[in-house]
């Protein structure tokens, strides 16, 4: 293992068991991983929680080795598991609604004995990057279901750990959002020095942000080539789109109607994201993003 490995599990093993049933979630799953995003595909049930789950030390497992930057989770202490890594747990209240953000921050930081000031910075850049900087000092309560998300995502990142496990990020977000926090997530900024692992049922979301993805199934991990470097052909659906300035740009239009129209786009995945702001800038309003030809669907599927 050399020292950019960030996570590498070996052999890792999982069974649940009661008195009439064994059920072997992680029979033999082996993955290393450096700094980037990287999404884990897999059904419900297939064991993502689960790995996740004994990742980050909630859940005990039966064989096999976990290691943060050569060292075995098994040895490590306390105070270096919440300066390694970070959880965003799917479904749960990861936050606490009768508290600010801000507040929630400090709870966090000081829960895993972090200097506040450590984080502060951080926090702002956070709370500006994904548009709630003015909401700071609202309770939590008070926010919709996607800013609540949203502040979740920031308390996980904020702690500045170089590991951070994000279980389905975009529930609750609209199509806007989780484009931003795809932008978001996938900047140098945020992952040059870290690696996000991210599960999610939103295909095109994953497509958009993850670098390396992976699939769980019958207890082992499968993994797909690199996508953010491969060109890969986009519907892209615009509200009231300007057509002459579409043909003018030389974008293949693919449908048009009253209300929209549909074009075509080749370009990678690393770069969509500035293709649409630079579309959304002179008044094309991207609503939708579908990936055409092969795709994690397929991927997923096979």
């Amino acid at each position: 293992m050399n020292n950019t490995t960030a996570l590498s599990v070996h052999h890792l093993k999982k069974t649940f068991r009661t008195s009439s049933n064994r059920n072997e979630v992680l029979k033999d799953v082996n993955i290393v991983l450096e700094k980037g995003v990287v999404a884990i595909l897999g059904s419900n049930g297939a064991g993502k929680t689960t790995f996740i789950k004994s990742c980050t030390d909630l859940l005990d497992y039966e064989e096999g080795k976990i290691e943060y930057f050569g060292k075995d989770l098994q040895t490590m202490s306390k105070e270096e598991k919440n300066r390694t890594f970070a959880l965003l747990s799917e479904g749960s209240r990861n936050i606490y609604y009768k508290l600010t953000p801000w507040e929630n921050i400090k709870y966090f930081a000081a829960v895993r004995g972090i200097p506040f000031n450590a984080v502060s910075s951080q926090s702002k850049e956070l709370l500006n990057e994904l548009g709630l900087y003015d909401k700071r000092n609202q309770l939590v309560e008070n926010l919709s279901r996607g800013m609540q998300q949203k502040v979740a995502i920031i308390c996980a990142l904020s702690m500045n750990t170089p590991v951070v496990f994000l279980d389905e990020p975009t529930l609750g977000l609209d199509i806007e959002s989780a484009f931003g926090l795809s932008s978001f997530l996938s900047s140098p900024e945020i992952t040059s020095n870290r690696l996000i692992i991210m599960t999610s049922h939103d295909f095109n979301f994953i497509e958009r942000t993850a670098r390396q993805i992976f699939k769980l199934q019958d207890g082992v991990m499968k993994r797909k080539e690199d996508t953010v470097n491969f060109d890969n052909s986009f519907i892209l659906k615009i509200l009231h789109p300007d057509i002459d300035k579409l043909q003018a740009a030389r974008y293949e239009i693919l449908e048009r109607h009253d209300l929209y129209c549909t074009i075509r786009l080749l370009t990678t995945a690393l770069l969509l994201g500035k293709e649409i702001d630079r579309l959304n800038q002179k008044g094309h309003e991207v609503t939708s993003v579908e990936i055409e030809g092969e795709n994690l669907k397929d991927f997923y599927l096979n």
